[in-house]
């Protein structure tokens, strides 16, 4: 009676496993964005971007064509669904316009590492550059950074260097922003410089300054 039904044990088993295989494994890429990809698993649809995780999916990479995911420990490269259509969209990139002021400046508000600050543009500033108050207004601990000196309009002062985990202006983000800690309280605004314009598109047009993402 035991070897008769054994194999019937057997197979059940390794239908079993076959299905649980099949079910972690069930995803169908619907969608091909930049950089994104729109998924369908067997709870529904997800949008990943690329380094996203969600329901066990990792989305490694997304061209006009494919997508690369991590599934169950493997790589796989996944097509468009037949019933879908195959056109690649390009979303748009974030960007802000700032009116410049009453004294022709341009002040935004925005956010570093999440804590909000308000931002004086300076294309004339190589670094992005706050006072020691500021920064530890922002929860930074800027003397970790590499200490040094900068000029400024009262003289030479005393400075520290680090890179700002995120400054997002307007819904563009960047990461990894240089930037300068000047001991004292000034300046009394953060100065958006060019370690973060550089990496923006600019366009000064009326007496409104346009930031633009490039990512």
């Amino acid at each position: 009676m035991f070897k008769a039904r054994l194999p019937l044990v057997v197979l059940l088993l390794g239908l079993a496993g076959a299905m649980t295989a099949q079910a972690t494994t069930s995803v169908d890429l619907v969608a091909l964005f930049e950089e994104r990809a729109l998924l369908r698993g067997p709870h529904g649809q997800f949008m990943l971007k690329v380094g996203e995780e969600k329901d066990g999916v990792r989305l490694l990479s997304a061209d006009p064509f494919s997508a690369s995911v991590s599934l169950g420990g493997q790589t796989r490269k996944l097509t468009l669904s037949t019933h879908v259509s195959s056109v690649f969209e390009k979303t748009a990139l974030p960007e802000v316009k700032i009116p410049r002021d009453s004294l022709g400046q341009y002040r935004i508000r925005g956010a570093i590492n999440n804590s909000p600050v308000h931002f004086l543009v300076d294309t004339g500033a190589s670094i992005v550059a706050m006072s020691s108050q500021m920064a530890s207004s922002v929860g930074l601990d800027y003397r970790t950074g590499l200490p040094g000196q900068v000029e400024t309009a009262q003289g030479m002062a005393e400075a520290h260097f680090l890179n700002l985990q995120t400054i997002e202006v307007g819904g563009i983000m960047l990461h990894n922003v240089k930037a300068t800690v000047i001991e004292g309280h000034y300046p009394s605004e953060v100065l958006l410089g060019m370690s973060f314009l550089s990496q923006v598109d600019l366009s000064d047009k009326s007496g409104v300054l346009t930031l633009s993402a490039r990512y």
